[in-house]
């Protein structure tokens, strides 16, 4: 990565031409070809905006958009906007099957999202315990 540079007026810019740029390429092609039908099939090219892509784009350290993050009130809106298309689109395509449902849970994390619950038990004695227990029904 490039050493950190300052920060000015036209990274705003460059960050919405990055968000803008960051659009899924569907791809359809047959997959098989019969005698009296043709089977197809799609192919998803993912392209969500994330703050490691966007540190490529601009050519920073990860380290340093979350300096302006911190540091700059528009930088942190901007950001702010990013992460929520990223989880949209995460939670809207892993849903929908076009992104791998797995890879959207692992990353929809990030956002806060977890499919453990936590329940408050008293004990005999009088005591609350919390445990939390995952959708498959273990303790953690």
């Amino acid at each position: 990565m490039a050493r950190p540079r300052e920060y000015n007026a036209n990274i705003i810019k460059k960050v919405r031409a990055y968000i803008n740029q960051c659009t899924d390429v569907i791809e359809e092609y047959h997959k098989t070809r019969g005698e009296k039908s043709d089977s197809y099939d799609r192919l998803v090219r993912v392209k969500i905006p994330t703050i490691e892509g966007l540190s490529v784009y601009l050519g920073i350290n990860r380290d340093t958009v979350y300096a302006w993050k911190a540091d700059f009130e528009e930088f942190s809106d901007i950001i702010d906007e990013l992460m929520s298309i990223q989880a949209d689109r995460l939670l809207n395509e892993g849903l929908s099957g076009s992104y791998n449902p797995t890879i959207a849970k692992v990353l929809l994390t990030k956002h806060g999202y977890n499919d453990k619950i936590e329940q408050e038990h008293s004990n005999p004695d009088g005591n609350l315990k919390t445990i939390v227990v995952n959708k498959y029904g273990g303790d953690n």
